[in-house]
């Protein structure tokens, strides 16, 4: 049952925005009453946290296991950003939510979610970058700068509608020409 919540809320989530959904919603569209639905989950908020930590365990998982599948930071953050590109843009979508919606957390939520993005994702992208940057491959730039440059680029397709094409490879390899071009030493 957690999981239909979790997903049902996602979706709406996805779809509708934070403040364009409430509890009673997530409920009927599960089936189930508004206190099964606060048996599992103690408000909306709790869901959301849910919900972006779940992502943020997939996206770090990603994360962790380009340094495993390829060699060099450039050829580590094209897998990793194609592997991103491989989720459903609904499942995608969930970045551009945690984005905008994160701040809407309990402040202890969003405090504990804040780190744990910064410890899981943000951190190792930024190390990636300063390793290229320190091996010579990249040019010397700020890697949280970088790293902003690059999430910049990719947040259009972190929307449900964003998908555009993007599933394409070659949409992909645009993107990330575009940004390594500018940054090769």
């Amino acid at each position: 049952m957690r999981e239909r919540i979790l997903t049902t809320a996602t979706q709406l989530f996805v779809e509708r925005g934070y403040d364009g959904v409430a509890m009673r919603e997530i409920s009927e569209a599960c089936g189930i009453t508004k206190a099964a639905l606060y048996y599992h989950f103690t408000g909306k908020a709790d869901l959301l946290d849910a919900i972006c930590t779940g992502y943020l365990d997939d996206i770090s998982q990603v994360v962790a296991a380009s340094a495993e599948r390829a060699e060099g930071p450039e050829a580590q953050l094209r897998w990793l950003v194609h592997r991103l590109f491989e989720l459903p843009p609904r499942r995608r979508a969930i970045m551009r939510l945690a984005m905008n919606d994160v701040p809407k957390l309990d402040p202890e939520q969003r405090d504990a979610f804040t780190l744990a993005y910064h410890a899981r994702f943000i951190d190792p992208l930024r190390q990636l970058i300063a390793s290229g940057t320190a091996a010579g491959d990249l040019r010397p730039l700020d890697p949280a700068t970088v790293v902003w440059l690059l999430l910049g680029m990719l947040y259009p397709f972190f929307s449900p509608a964003g998908d555009r094409g993007a599933q394409s490879p070659q949409v992909v390899d645009t993107l990330l020409d575009v940004l390594f071009n500018g940054l090769r030493a």
